[in-house]
């Protein structure tokens, strides 16, 4: 599964997608997990998930940006927040806490208007007019964030939530935490935002603290390839430096001031932020549910994961078997070729053309035509016959180009999926606590089919085509079978013409006679006999028969077979690929708990695997 079931592109229509394909998620983990740990732990990241996307959304800062200030608890978030901002009444209201009785616990919002739709179970506000907050360059809004590590579950979604409100943030560490594998994931967490990194108390700059701030950047740019990680903050331990902490607070407020200002002078307009940060939330979404299934479904996921991985593959060797072997195939290209051949030979040139046909329809019976024209009876009957077997094979070749594919189609995937959905049964039944009683294993195998090709109708039309324009690629051009039309009728005719001319020679001197003394004797019109007339009528076909034999073997010679049947593989392998890529050729489960769990547990492993 892709990203491209989340849109994030900006508007009011941004989260609809993303709804519809949270709510697809749900109905998949009620219909296949039910009431399993697992399915109530989808359901609930479901939930996450969904309020998260709905707080990037929610412009609630009427414009302004939002800074906050996050990291664990006990690293001097608070601290920070306090040197930004010059109101000594609002300083007071801001309390700092290295304890978890005196930390931080809801969303403290400074600024010079509050936030819209102010939640006060979870989050409080601090006037401060902009004349008393550090200048960046914008009117902004400072956010004090819990601990985001804390134990306690509504404490950490409190703080998860300013992550997702937060445009720019504020990540505060104490040197000695700065190897904490916490940075790594409050940076993970902060895709697609301004990252400072703020690192406090540090009492002396030496060579090893400079190799764990690069270390930490480096940690913190992997982790968050689309967040901006800027250069981070020091801010000296003033409780062993010679300065004051009002001194170190102010120097501190002041540099990180600048760095918010140069910061956000290059920054993404606020839409493509916000895309970028839908982006990471719906990415960590998606890796977040594979693991839990993975973990917990580790035989219902690779149950699913054969028959996905089965579902992609069969499409396209069922496709493949529309073009067939090469036998038929060749066989078939021969046949268009001959067919070609006799289409663009003119009426006109009619001795020649009637043979070209009586040969396109005996073609495999080619000798016993010529015997049988020179009057061998079981020759003739061997032709004929020949020529019925064709005309029946050609029909019932045509039948099997429209309804065979499908029954082929029908039994590769009953063949190759009907197991591994037996096997998918199997472990959703254990995963519910349920007996695999007989009855129950005879409604799961009674269906005929679990899933069917779609777009087979069309591949067949693109084949068609395919083959149509290939073989018409190689097949004589109009030019050339008039030439040969020529020529095989010269042979016939200049053969036939002497019996004929003589006559009607004699017809017409006997015609003449008689009209010209308006009396004649009937003996004097000529009488042909028939045997002569059907020898000389043999004597003229069978060259013009040899010719039109020859002209055909040329026009499906070898090669040109050849060439057209590697072109038509070559095009429709190229077909099957791209039917594939835009969705019209795949495999649409036909039974809702396989389709359902298909898409559940496939959710995100894209990601995972990338």
């Amino acid at each position: 599964m892709s990203n491209s079931e989340f849109d994030t592109q900006s508007g009011t229509a941004l989260g609809q997608p993303g709804l519809e394909y949270l709510s697809r998620i749900r109905r998949g983990a009620a219909n296949v997990l039910g009431n399993s740990p697992a399915g109530r732990e989808v359901l609930e990241l479901c939930d996450d998930h969904a309020e998260a996307r709905k707080r990037i959304l929610d412009d609630r800062s009427s414009g302004m940006t939002v800074i906050a200030a996050v990291g664990a608890t006990g690293q001097g978030k608070s601290w920070i927040i306090r040197q930004l901002i010059g109101n000594p009444d609002a300083k007071r209201l801001i309390r700092s806490g290295n304890s978890t009785d005196e930390a931080t616990e809801q969303l403290i919002w400074v600024g010079p208007t509050p936030p819209d739709n102010l939640d006060s179970s979870h989050e409080t506000y601090v006037h401060c007019s902009v004349s008393e907050m550090q200048p960046i360059g914008t009117s902004y809004l400072l956010v004090d964030a819990p601990g985001a590590t804390d134990d306690r579950k509504s404490i950490a979604s409190v703080a998860n939530r300013a992550l997702s409100l937060a445009s720019v943030m504020l990540l505060v560490v104490r040197r000695d935490q700065i190897r904490s594998e916490t940075m790594g994931i409050l940076a993970a967490a902060s895709e697609g935002t301004i990252v400072v990194p703020v690192i406090n108390a540090v009492r002396s700059a030496d060579s090893d603290f400079t190799t764990e701030v690069e270390a930490l950047l480096g940690r913190m740019r992997k982790a968050a390839p689309t967040s901006t990680i800027s250069l981070p903050v020091i801010v000296e331990d003033f409780e062993i430096e010679s300065r004051s902490e009002a001194e170190i607070g102010k120097n501190s407020a002041t540099e990180i001031a600048e760095r918010l200002k140069s910061e956000l002078e290059c920054a993404w307009a606020g839409d493509r932020r916000r895309s970028a940060r839908l982006a990471a939330i719906d990415s960590r979404f998606q890796v977040a549910l594979h693991a839990v299934l993975s973990d917990q479904l580790p035989g219902l996921t690779a149950a699913v994961r054969r028959l996905n991985t089965e579902a992609k593959l069969l499409p396209g060797e069922i496709a493949e078997t529309l073009v067939g072997r090469d036998g038929p195939l060749r066989a078939a290209v021969r046949s268009r070729l001959r067919l070609s051949l006799l289409t663009e030979t003119p009426p006109l040139y009619f001795p020649y053309r009637t043979f070209l046909s009586i040969l396109n329809l005996t073609h495999g019976a080619w000798d016993r035509v010529l015997l049988s024209l020179s009057g061998s009876l079981p020759s003739l009957v061997g032709a004929v016959w020949t020529s019925t077997k064709n005309l029946t094979a050609t029909r019932g070749a045509e039948q099997d180009l429209r309804d065979g594919l499908q029954n082929r189609c029908s039994a590769a995937v009953k063949d190759r999926l009907g197991p591994l959905a037996d096997r998918f049964h199997d472990e959703l039944l254990e995963l519910r606590d349920e007996k695999s009683s007989a009855s129950t294993r005879r409604a799961h195998g009674s269906r005929s089919q679990v899933a069917y090709l779609a777009g087979i109708d069309s591949l067949q039309e693109n084949s068609q085509r395919i083959f149509d324009a290939e073989v018409e690629r190689v097949a004589p051009s109009r030019l050339t079978a008039a030439i040969f039309g020529i020529l095989g009728t010269v042979i016939f005719w200049f053969l036939m013409a002497g019996p004929i001319v003589a006559l009607y020679r004699g017809y017409f001197d006997a015609s003449y006679d008689a009209l010209s003394q308006l009396s004649g004797n009937l003996e004097a019109f000529p009488k042909p006999d028939l045997a002569m007339m059907l020898t000389s009528l043999l004597l003229s076909s069978l060259p013009t028969a040899i010719f039109a034999m020859l002209v055909l073997s040329s026009s499906q010679s070898r090669s040109k077979v050849r060439k057209a049947e590697k072109r038509i593989r070559d095009v429709h392998h190229e077909t099957i690929e791209r039917l594939q890529r835009e969705g019209v050729l795949q495999l649409s489960w036909d039974e809702p708990l396989l389709a359902d769990a298909e898409f559940l547990l496939s959710a995100g492993a894209a990601d995972v695997e990338s």
